[in-house]
């Protein structure tokens, strides 16, 4: 349980981490906010947030953990369903309190998160769980590293 608790408070600041920089070279390589192109900065910012926190996650457990593809498919899983869930739920109160548009998906996409659509919620989940799962598989001949 304690690894399970560690690995989700590392994978939650590897998030913000991803997230922060994401934002932040949207920003300088494009030279506009955000959210003025929803489907540009979602894919920009999506496809980092779905990769990159789970490759550091199996490479971090390739080398540091006694069962590193179940820890890996545990700790992604978990993490997953506890992003998706909680920025569906926070997104679900603001919408419905009259933030903003009343649809939750549309009110996340436009306020706070342009990468939240269907296919990050549901196929970046799947990919971000197996990617973690095979990169945490890949075996290194530790004997002969330099």
């Amino acid at each position: 349980m304690q690894k399970l608790a560690v690995g989700l408070a590392m994978m939650t600041f590897l998030y913000f981490v991803v997230l922060w920089t994401a934002f932040a070279m949207y920003h300088v390589i494009f030279q506009t906010p955000f959210d003025h192109n929803w489907d540009q900065s979602g894919m920009f910012i999506g496809i980092g947030m779905v990769t990159i926190p789970y490759l550091i996650l199996g490479f971090i457990l390739r080398y540091f953990s006694e069962r590193p593809v179940m820890e890996a498919f545990q700790i992604s899983l978990l993490t997953v369903v506890c992003e998706r869930v909680s920025i569906y739920l926070i997104g679900y109160y603001y919408a419905s309190h009259g933030y903003g548009n009343p649809e939750p998906l549309q009110f996340i996409r436009g306020e706070a998160a342009p990468y939240y659509t269907p296919a990050y919620i549901f196929a970046g989940g799947i990919i971000s769980v197996l990617l973690a799962m095979v990169v945490a598989r890949i075996r290194v001949n530790k004997a002969n590293r330099v």
